[in-house]
């Protein structure tokens, strides 16, 4: 297999074909760290400093304009994450001799214009046989008018080795994600000219971003900040100053909301009639269009506090969802599978089986392993977030209850079910015979 110094060399004969000049100093020693095995390569800020430049420079001159230029070459999105992988991919392609003059051009000085065009019928061969799939880092645009909350959200996602782009302001956010189609957006609210609800609305009525979720990032903690948020579509809302590790686990969430969201709108068109075997109110309502409380889903809170119980049953049904009841994890384990509800409200301390437990043991059992779980605890702390999510849930609410903005979560959550179902029977669809 070819070494990284290797790659890096023939990173530069494919530039200079695509582009007519040869990499520059500062973009090799950037290209270089994307080709180390073995460990994590360095940040963008630690190659500013090794370098003498400022890590500004670097993250939005330097790697925007080198990444862009490969994606050029690759027809897809490439980043640092996928460089190895695209590198191997043009070297063990079939007609890539073709490229071979290239260095000779180089090392005898040939002009830049003189050099010949690259074989387009080379490029979109090679990347028809690798299915043209999307960038496997996910790339995250990040919009926030205040410098230092967009380096510190830039700083941790890219350590993360997300690909992230920043934007300054409402107008130059909506021009980026038309641009780039990233796989998720978080946003802040307070920004001048144009604030990050009227910035959602907007992606939402465009075709082209409608689905790539939404995460509010401010500073507005009410819950009627977070139920603006939701209504204009956000699909997660996260209060500054952020904690990155909630953080964190919430994008990782919602870029796999957005990876289930766009496979299932691609296979929207060959959908067939409703299978009237498939459980479930929403999965037999879902393709009139309905809301979830319109096709009575079914939802079923487990809680040992008969107030909590009561209060919460109470509230639901007031919203027209059918509520099944349980006080311990045994129960819930033992009614899931045959109620097969459309989301469970789940406790943590209960006083047989926890609820971190109780949802291990949901998402081990194929009949339940798909139901949305939000947990609903008096836990706050970070790590208890964490901890939720790690065991298979797909959200978190603390106690005492905002009841607004738990309604909201509840409806994301059955919209993502709904999907989940759908894209499932038009699977089973494909698969017939």
């Amino acid at each position: 297999m070819p070494d990284s110094e290797r790659l890096l060399e023939f990173a530069n004969q494919l530039f200079a074909t695509h582009t007519g000049k040869a990499l520059s100093d500062v973009q090799m020693h950037v290209l270089s760290e994307s080709l180390v095995t073995g460990f994590r390569p360095k940040t963008y800020d630690q190659i500013a400093a090794e370098i003498g430049y400022s890590n500004t420079y670097i993250k939005t001159v330097v790697a925007r304009d080198l990444w862009k230029s490969f994606s050029e070459i690759a027809r897809r999105r490439v980043n640092r994450r996928d460089m190895r992988p695209f590198l191997l991919e043009q070297l063990e392609a079939d007609d890539i001799n073709q490229l071979s003059g290239i260095e000779t051009s180089l090392a005898t000085g040939t002009p830049a214009a003189d050099m010949s065009t690259p074989n387009d019928a080379v490029l979109d061969d090679t990347f028809a046989s690798s299915g043209g799939s999307p960038s496997s880092a996910p790339c995250i645009l990040v919009v926030d008018d205040q410098p230092h909350n967009l380096a510190l959200l830039t700083e941790v996602l890219e350590h993360e080795q997300y690909e992230v782009w920043p934007a300054t302001s409402g107008a130059d956010a909506l021009k980026k994600a038309g641009m780039l189609l990233p796989d998720l957006i978080l946003l802040d609210v307070n920004m001048p000219g144009m604030n990050g609800y009227e910035v959602c609305r907007h992606l939402k009525a465009d075709p082209r971003t409608q689905l790539i979720p939404v995460i509010f990032v401010s500073a507005l903690d009410e819950s009627w900040d977070k139920v603006q948020g939701f209504s204009a579509g956000g699909t997660d809302y996260i209060t500054k100053p952020v904690d990155t590790l909630e953080a964190l686990v919430r994008v990782d969430y919602q870029i796999q909301l957005g990876a289930t969201q766009a496979q299932q709108s691609r296979q929207r068109d060959n959908e067939q009639p409703q299978d009237a075997t498939e459980p479930s109110a929403i999965a037999q309502d879902r393709s009139s269009g309905r809301g979830a409380s319109d096709a009575k889903a079914s939802i079923m809170v487990v809680d040992d506090d008969p107030r909590n119980l009561s209060l919460i049953v109470h509230l639901l049904e007031e919203e027209g969802y059918n509520v099944w009841q349980a006080a311990t994890g045994a129960e819930a384990l033992r009614f899931a599978p045959t109620v097969l509800p459309d989301l469970i409200l789940l406790d943590i301390n209960l006083p047989d089986i926890g609820g971190y437990d109780v949802c291990h043991r949901l998402k081990m059992n194929d009949t339940t392993k798909l139901i949305p779980v939000i947990f609903v605890s008096a836990l706050n702390e970070t790590w208890d977030k964490v901890k939720g999510f790690a065991f298979g849930g797909s959200d978190y609410v603390t106690k005492p209850l905002e009841i607004l903005e738990l309604n909201c979560r509840i409806r994301n959550q059955l919209l993502l079910w709904q999907q989940r179902l759908q894209l499932m029977r038009i699977r089973a669809t494909e698969d017939s015979p």
